[in-house]
């Protein structure tokens, strides 16, 4: 006798048929393993994001000199492609990319901060596949240099901005459409001015407005925002956090996490030595694969 479960799927398939609409079934993926072909399947969709990359952390110097705040790392990368399911195994290995890990808080006096992690790369069997976001750079006396693009995918996630000895490089509205970078971490200048981390208000065009724009830490060591999280489902991809604020007193702020999925980290603020620690880089967002099959 049929199981209960074959029996609902046999209804529905009918159901499916008398009134001529698709038979669809959405696997989503947020950690790897393996996805099983539906015997019913005629064409499957699957659609790739990257972990973004994890943002670099501030310098903690001297008083007197330039400390720059780290750079803001780059989103993951997007692809989307649709197979007939007859191409397909009966079963696919799927690979979600992790979020790179933010370079950790200096505590030591006179330091460069630490360079955060790249993303890691999701893919779909041997068909499609998906870089990771590029970490972001430690800050350091002269640079605090952002993570570049990954240039393996359809859409590329959007570089991260600059960290400086000023205020740390926002990002608004990039054209690419994939992972949003993070923003810089704002830095010091030898004048011992401390200044801001960058804001951000950019990930997919048109798919994001106004009201999502994320403020940068401010200069007495303000953490950057994160957005929150998307759903599982949700085939966009994330937005980069914003920057942490340099603090001349205390503790810089740390950059904020990449939303999820794919977006990149913000850099950390700069501090000064015998006052405070430097700000800790965001985390990326982690990648997700989603797998749509269609009767």
């Amino acid at each position: 006798m049929a199981s209960l479960q074959q029996r609902i799927e046999d209804l529905a398939a009918a159901v499916a048929e008398r009134f001529n609409t698709t038979k669809t079934k959405t696997d989503v993926f947020t950690s790897s393993g393996t996805w099983t072909k539906p015997a019913w399947a005629n064409n499957v969709t699957v659609i790739c994001i990257g972990g973004g990359g994890g943002g670099g952390s501030g310098r903690k110097g001297a008083a007197a000199t330039n400390r720059y705040g780290g750079g803001g790392a780059s989103g993951g990368q997007m692809a989307r492609a649709e197979f007939p399911a007859s191409l397909l195994g009966a079963t696919e290995s799927v690979t979600v990319g992790a979020g790179g890990t933010g370079g950790a808080s200096r505590t030591t006096h006179s330091t460069d901060g630490i360079d955060g992690t790249d993303g890691g790369a999701s893919s779909f069997g041997d068909m499609i596949r998906t870089g990771g976001g590029i970490s972001g750079k430690k800050g350091t006396a002269t640079t605090g240099a952002a993570g570049g693009v990954n240039t393996i995918g359809m859409w590329l996630g959007n570089g991260g901005g600059a960290g400086s000895s000023g205020s740390g490089g926002a990002i608004s509205f990039p054209s690419n459409s994939g992972g949003g970078g993070g923003s810089g971490g704002g830095g010091i200048s030898s004048g011992n001015v401390a200044s801001a981390g960058g804001s951000n208000s950019g990930f997919n065009s048109g798919w994001v407005n106004a009201s999502d724009t994320l403020s940068g830490g401010n200069n007495t060591g303000g953490a950057g925002s994160a957005a929150a999280d998307r759903s599982g489902g949700d085939p966009r991809p994330g937005q980069g956090g914003s920057g942490g604020g340099a603090n001349l007193s205390g503790n810089a702020g740390a950059g904020g996490k990449g939303q999820f999925p794919g977006g990149g980290g913000g850099g950390g603020g700069a501090s000064v030595d015998s006052t405070g620690n430097s700000g800790a880089g965001g985390a990326g967002g982690a990648g997700v694969v989603i797998v749509i099959a269609r009767a």
